[in-house]
């Protein structure tokens, strides 16, 4: 008699998905992704395993010879996603780049017969729709998981990547504020909350966080899940932790992002500012948190109505990414000033110099300071003579 069984997994803290485990025909174990709570339940489920297992007791239905690219990922999703434990945002990732491109693009296709036409054919559909070359390359590298899992799995016996290059990222030039512009930007702040009494709250908050970023070079993420007992005042330092992404508290990118970030003066009296006029100041209260609750901020809405309005008051009208362009010109102005490279690698919290690369190459200072002492050593003593 045929026999099955209604499963259950978590994708983060809170979506549950309802899959189905039950045996073919020939005792072959299957796995399919039914989908997430509330769409499906204990009682749905069990009513599609219930027609599964009549199919398998009356028509003998086994799994096709030829497994489809759909039928891989329904399985990889209930064996190799949940045995990682892969971060919530991570996940997610994977979801959207699977079922909005993937699936639609490779679904009906057998999975040993995908070559490198099909990813070629797929990088050309993606580019023509308007994707850029870093999306692209992201989700290469989903499917590249996808199918080194295959490989391992012995489904397929070659990973059809392999003779698959992406397309080359576009060397776009890093876009920052200069200092009027800086200057320009952060009045801005100040006459608006002048200007908007019910909104001053907001306003200074604003103003304090971009100078934060300024100051420190910090990520959004790493800037919104700072709490007082990662700043040291006195030492005029920070310790960056955690990271609040997609409405959830998590670890920093890589072990190079857990790192110590030291701030000046300006940043210090910000800071000050901000622990004066905050009502939460406890060890483990966000120190840029909402001014009433307490609670994260929505980044989303702080950027769509406190950092691009002011952007426009302030005539920036060049094509700045708010909090990512912040961090990058905070990073090319250490650059320009002559720190060195290895300072400020550290600082961004780069696993690798060719990432902190763009910085030096936009202050157009890599080496401060090298022409003369090298002209100094050459003609010094021509000239003393």
């Amino acid at each position: 008699m045929a026999s099955g069984a209604c499963t259950i997994r978590r994708e983060g803290k809170r979506a549950v998905v309802w899959s189905l485990k039950f045996r073919d025909a020939n005792g072959v174990q299957m796995w399919e992704r039914l989908g997430p709570e509330p769409q499906w339940n204990r009682r749905r489920a069990e009513r599609e395993l219930g027609k599964r297992l009549d199919l398998v007791e009356r028509e003998r239905w086994a799994k096709p010879t030829r497994e489809t690219f759909s039928m891989f990922i329904a399985e990889w999703r209930d064996v190799w996603l949940p045995a990682r434990n892969l971060k919530r945002s991570t996940k997610i990732d994977y979801e959207n780049t699977l079922d909005r491109h993937a699936l639609p693009f490779f679904g009906d296709l057998e999975l040993d017969a995908i070559g490198a036409e099909h990813l070629d054919g797929y990088v050309a559909a993606k580019r023509a729709e308007g994707l850029s070359a870093k999306t692209i390359r992201n989700h290469l590298a989903t499917l590249n998981l996808v199918f080194v899992t295959a490989k391992r799995w012995k489904r397929i016996r070659e990973n059809p990547l392999d003779g698959v290059d992406g397309p080359k990222a576009e060397d776009r030039e890093t876009v920052i504020l200069t200092e009027e512009e800086v200057a320009r930007f952060l009045t801005v702040y100040r006459e608006q909350a002048l200007r908007s009494p019910d909104e001053a709250d907001w306003w200074n908050l604003a103003r304090r966080m971009i100078v934060v970023v300024l100051g420190t070079a910090l990520r959004r993420g790493e800037l919104l899940a700072l709490r007082w007992r990662d700043v040291d005042l006195l030492e005029r330092r920070l310790h960056v932790r955690r990271s609040w992404v997609r409405n959830e508290m998590t670890t920093p990118k890589s072990r190079s992002s857990r790192r110590t970030v030291h701030f000046g003066l300006k940043t210090s009296a910000v800071f000050d500012e901000q622990w004066t006029a905050s009502r939460y100041r406890g060890d483990e209260d966000l120190v840029f948190g909402h001014p009433q609750l307490g609670t994260p901020l929505d980044p989303s809405e702080l950027t769509r109505s406190y950092v691009k309005p002011a952007l426009k008051k302030a005539k920036i009208t060049k094509p700045l990414q708010p909090w990512h362009g912040l961090r990058h010109t905070a990073l090319t102005m250490d650059a320009a000033v002559g720190n060195p490279n290895a300072y400020v690698q550290a600082k961004a919290g780069h696993s690798q110099f060719s990432i902190t690369e763009r910085y030096i190459h936009a202050a157009q200072v890599g080496f401060p300071g090298a022409v003369e002492r090298t002209e100094e050593r050459m003609f010094g003593v021509t000239e003393a003579n």
